[in-house]
């Protein structure tokens, strides 16, 4: 058996090894020169050794007690193993039982699974209408009225804000109010979900589409341009999308590589599922998509590119980085224009078709794809001559509208 003082002669060597007292319990020396208690026994045939703690933080005496409780537990059928985990996360779970950290532990368990842009968004959901009222309350004490509370808050915020009336946002947060409830119910801090209650409490308003531009409106469009006293990266990227018919997300993630102008193609690529993650998706759809270049985006083009020779970006903000989200229809805006940047591809799909071009040439140009990727591909190839004819006819169209 151990003593203190044969404890203090163990030296260290080059390999680890253990020294034993009695009933199972010994000392494992380790090569930094730590020792530590550990517990060698048999549950069910099968030999298991449990750590108690470290020498000399550990003494002898209360390595002994502890080995004496082991000893208990296995005579009652228990793995004194099994029973320490399930008493650490028993003691985890009464010191991690507030919202915010049931929260952020349900983050957690979406690492590499969402993008950054999804961390992103629910982080500050999280931060400013969220964690200030049930934050810091226990998970299990949450109820109905306290969630209402925070869903009623939000849409006050966003109203003030003058960004809109608040709906989609207040059922966004309730949907990830639920996201952290319903994570709740499976590490078995909760057992019902009260976001349910609420799931019909908030209405949206009508949806209002995209719409075609007026007659006054397409005459005022660049008339309007002209007296903008941004930058001339916005005002490009509008004439562009007006030009193209792509989306503001595929205009402001535009890359001077993407352009061909040879072939007087823009190329926009699909990108890797790590890309999506990391927040580089350059298309709603993540598929490849082939702009023909009329003249009339050529020339803005060129000029995008020696106005800003140092940007990867065909259309940066003032950092040449890539322009914010709702720099474009800001922009609008402030010219006073009624319209957004989607009603420009309502335009653009409308006069289209009323003046007989092929259905299947104009969605695929607003990029509505076949799901099918192989005829999808296909598609692109064999009308891409039918579409450049197409959009310098579009081109010419808008240059009519002064």
């Amino acid at each position: 058996m151990l003593n203190d003082l044969k404890i203090k002669r163990l030296k260290p060597t080059e390999k680890v090894f253990r020294v034993a007292d009695h009933l199972g319990l010994c000392l494992e020396v380790r090569p930094s020169g730590g020792k530590y208690w550990r517990f060698r026994y048999r549950y069910l045939t099968k030999a298991n050794m449990l750590t108690i703690g470290q020498y000399p933080e550990i003494s002898l005496a209360e390595a002994r007690l502890k080995t004496l409780e082991f000893r208990k537990q296995l005579a009652n059928g228990v793995d004194p193993s099994r029973y320490q985990q399930e008493e650490l996360l028993k003691a985890i779970q009464e010191n991690t039982g507030t919202f915010s950290l049931v929260a952020a532990e349900y983050m957690e368990t979406k690492t590499g699974q969402q993008s950054e842009e999804w961390f992103k968004r629910r982080n500050s959901y999280f931060q400013k209408d969220i964690f200030p009222i049930i934050g810091c309350k226990p998970i299990h004490e949450i109820d109905s009225i306290d969630i209402k509370n925070v869903l009623d808050t939000t849409m006050m915020r966003i109203r003030k804000s003058g960004r809109g009336t608040g709906e989609s946002r207040g059922i966004f947060v309730r949907q990830m109010i639920g996201e952290v409830m319903s994570y709740a119910i499976i590490t078995k801090r909760i057992s019902i979900d009260p976001t349910y209650a609420l799931r019909g409490y908030i209405k949206l308003p009508e949806v209002t589409h995209a719409r075609p531009l007026t007659d006054i409106e397409k005459k005022e469009l660049f008339p309007k341009l002209a007296t903008y006293g941004g930058s001339t990266s916005t005002r490009n990227a509008i004439k562009a999308a007006t030009y193209s018919w792509l989306r503001s997300i595929e205009i402001r993630r535009a890359r001077k590589e993407f352009i061909d102008f040879e072939e007087k193609t823009w190329t926009i690529p699909a990108v890797s599922r790590s890309e999506i993650l990391a927040g580089k998706r350059n298309m709603k759809k993540n598929r490849m998509h082939i702009v023909p270049l009329s003249d009339q985006l050529v020339e803005i083009l060129k000029e995008q590119f020696q106005l800003y020779p140092n940007s990867d970006y065909i259309f940066p903000g003032e950092d040449g980085d890539m322009i914010g989200k709702t720099t474009l229809n800001t922009a609008l805006k402030n010219l006073d224009i009624e319209f957004t940047m989607h009603d420009l591809r309502a335009t653009a799909s409308t006069i289209a078709n009323e003046n007989g071009f092929n259905q299947d040439w104009v969605e695929l140009q607003l990029a509505h794809v076949s799901s099918n990727k192989t005829r999808a591909s296909y598609n692109h190839a064999q009308w891409l001559n039918d579409r450049r004819n197409m959009m310098q006819w579009w081109a010419d169209t808008v240059d009519g509208w002064q």
